[in-house]
């Protein structure tokens, strides 16, 4: 008994093991601003003006990643485009978000709640944005810009 040799002197011999950590880290997602949300050149004062998610004119990202891994996809909306420093008012509606893998079909959501979609078997994923303008009566002419930030990140499941 281990107490015993102890105490007799004895040095016990220790029984050892050992096992192997590892893990795979997943590849990093990978993301192309495919198409630029458009409204054209020919926004009216007092007008709104809408593109619709699955219009040419909207706005596309394309994620590569690990196939059919979980990802969060959080939008930034600029709020405003600009030009110099007059400001035109962007809005997303709650169906202006869209997501769709190879094959599939799109499924909305709300741009400025974070969503959780699953990317494709091939690994691909699509993302496509509409939104809308609304001009004020008396908006000064001119191209106005800002900037949708999109973030990707896994999710873990």
């Amino acid at each position: 008994n281990f107490a015993q040799n102890v105490k007799d002197g004895v040095t016990p011999v220790p029984i050892t093991a050992s096992i192997t950590a590892k893990g795979t880290v997943l590849s990093p997602i990978s993301v192309t601003s495919t198409r630029d949300l458009d409204f054209g050149n020919d926004i009216f004062p007092g007008i709104t003006k809408v593109i619709d998610k699955n219009s040419n004119s909207a706005g596309k990202f394309s994620i590569m990643g690990e196939a059919s891994k979980e990802v969060n996809i959080n939008i930034t909306s600029p709020g405003v485009l600009y030009n110099g420093t007059n400001t035109l008012p962007f809005v997303f509606s709650e169906t202006d978000g869209g997501y769709k893998i190879t094959g599939g079909t799109m499924v909305d959501f709300d741009p400025i709640i974070p969503v959780n979609a699953n990317i494709g078997a091939d690994g691909l994923l699509d993302i496509y944005l509409g939104g809308s303008v609304v001009p004020t009566y008396k908006q000064v002419g001119g191209e106005y810009q800002g900037t949708i930030i999109v973030e990707f990140n896994y999710t873990g499941n």
